[in-house]
């Protein structure tokens, strides 16, 4: 991945990644209400726990150096694969430093020095300015100015900031359990901002006054099993309760698209939520499937986002790294030998990797990190 340029004393980080966020949209014409998909059906018997997946290969690069001299606008990703060929691998490898102030972030200047201890590879910082407490300092005649030391981002924010702040896939469970507008005092069908309606379906004391409004659309289904597990959702503003019960009142606010009666209210997205990412390896073995891609029709590549349907239950955390392949195809074999079958499926083959930035309890939003060929509906995700 490209190293992304920042102001000078950039930091980098070797064990978190900081991302922030942003919002928009508008249109104001009434459409047919989306019905919200039946409860699923009761949930099968317990079954076993995952196999645990094969312990994590740390593969040192031939090329990798002995020591390297961070510099300005290197990112985390490309750190990793200067020393590794897999980059999810780097938590494996990384010895933070007791001694020194903020041992778990790299800065432009720190020496990062590769060896051994009973024949498994090590990387920590063994010089530089915060080691040696030396720095660098350039005269000049008259006022020097410094600025605020930045952070690295080794994935492009605006990609994933509007997948932070509002969902565009809700689990289906939250989607019935959501509440909903009911109407408001006047006969009107679309509401808008300053408009107040009535709400069913919140709890006896909210914990808060300000939810967000969504729309309910397509519904998404397991490849594995065709049950129902998500939906994709539409952002159409903010609301805050004034007056609590069984219908509460409630004022529409930054409204984006107009309000329908059965339009759903989901929690508020908090601005100080923690958008901190180390791409680390899954510790589970994961078989999951690629079930809606965002802002594309048929496929995508590097910096677009897809959807597994896979998450939390399955064993998916944030930052773990999944390999996407294709399927392999089915062919006839004009050669096989006697009794062998003339029909061959083919191995699957790598067509991209992606990591995790949001994961629900059976869905998860994954950033194609690389692309060997494009990525489609179906793709298989798994272990890298």
């Amino acid at each position: 991945m490209p190293a992304l340029r920042t102001r000078s004393h950039a930091i980098v980080s070797a064990s978190a990644v900081i991302v922030t966020l942003l919002v928009a949209g508008c249109a104001s014409q009434r459409q047919p209400m989306p019905e919200i998909a039946p409860p699923p059906a009761p949930a099968p018997r317990a079954t076993p726990a995952p196999a645990a997946p094969k312990p994590v290969r740390v593969e040192v690069r031939p090329t990798a150096p002995t020591r390297y001299v961070v510099q300005k606008g290197d990112t985390l990703w490309d750190l990793s694969k200067r020393f590794l060929y897999n980059p999810w691998s780097w938590p494996e490898i990384w010895y933070a430093n007791p001694q020194i102030k903020n041992p778990h972030w790299i800065y432009p200047g720190d020496v990062l020095t590769l060896y051994y201890v009973n024949g498994q590879p090590r990387v920590s910082v063994t010089g530089g300015p915060r080691v040696t407490g030396i720095s660098t300092i350039v005269l000049k005649p008259g006022v020097q100015y410094e600025k605020l030391p930045s952070a690295e981002h080794p994935i492009p924010i605006q990609t994933i900031r509007p997948f932070l702040i509002h969902p565009r896939v809700v689990p289906v469970e939250q989607m019935l359990k959501a509440p909903h507008v009911v109407g408001s005092s006047e006969d009107r069908i679309l509401f808008g901002n300053g408009d107040q309606v009535y709400v069913r379906g919140l709890p006896a004391k909210p914990k808060s006054s300000v939810y967000s409004l969504y729309r309910p659309g397509a519904v998404l289904r397991s490849p594995k099993t065709g049950r129902i597990i998500a939906h994709e959702v539409t952002y159409l503003g903010d609301i805050r309760i004034i007056h609590d019960g069984p219908v509460a009142t409630g004022v529409l606010e930054k409204v984006t698209r107009a309000v329908h009666p059965g339009d759903r209210l989901l929690p508020y997205a908090k601005k100080d939520l923690n958008y901190t990412f180390m791409p680390q390896a899954p510790k589970v073995k994961l078989d999951g499937q690629i079930i809606s891609l965002f802002n594309a029709i048929s496929m995508v590549a590097q910096y677009q986002v897809v959807v597994l349907d896979i998450g939390t239950q399955q064993g998916v955390r944030k930052g773990d790294v999944v390999a996407l392949e294709q399927h392999g195809r089915l062919i006839q074999d004009d050669n096989a030998s006697p009794g062998e079958s003339r029909s061959v499926r083919l191995p699957n083959s790598r067509s991209g990797v992606a990591m995790v930035f949001r994961a629900f309890d059976h869905i998860s939003y994954a950033l194609v990190m690389s692309s060997i060929r494009p990525i489609e509906i179906g793709d298989v995700a798994t272990n890298p």
